[in-house]
Formats: structure tokens, sequence, C-alpha cells
């Protein structure tokens, strides 16, 4: 993933409101820190200090959560479900 993904996904989380507490602080956390490089050298220090782990620890995780709370509310719709009411 890189880093543009990474702001990206966290900023989809951030809307859609699938992610929790640990996630938003280490989302915020990470995007701090990287933003305050030039943008020539960021790509470069995500991929060297948080790609491998973040990816791991906080997306593959939240992803697989999303995935199973929408496999189950189809299941018990029969349809595909939103996360927020019109």
């Amino acid at each position: 993933m890189k880093y543009r993904e990474f702001v990206r996904w966290c900023n989809e989380r951030a809307c859609d409101g699938h992610w929790g507490l640990y996630e938003a602080a280490a989302c915020s956390s990470i995007i701090r820190e990287v933003e305050r490089l030039p943008f020539w050298k960021r790509e470069r220090y995500w991929r060297e200090n948080y790609e491998i782990g973040t990816v791991e620890v906080i997306v593959n995780p939240t992803e697989k959560k999303i995935r199973e709370l929408e496999g189950s509310c189809e299941i018990k719709t029969g349809k595909k479900c939103r996360s927020f009411p019109d």
C-alpha cells in the first residue's frame, strides 16, 4: 500500500465510521508525522517505517471486520446493507 492509498483509506474510514478509536489515533499520528516531511521524501519514509506494520495491524483487520459485518447484514436482509440510513 502506498502512502497516498493509506491516506485515502483513512479518509474513507473516517467518512463511513468503520474504525475504532485506536485506528483513528494511529492514522492521525502516522499522517501527521509523514506530512511533516517534504513531499518527495514521504513515500520512502512511509515504506521504511510504517507500511508493513500498519497494513498488517490496522488496515487488514479493519477491512476483514467490514467484510464480516457487511456479509452478516446481507444474510439477514437478503440485500446489500449500507452503513447509514438515508
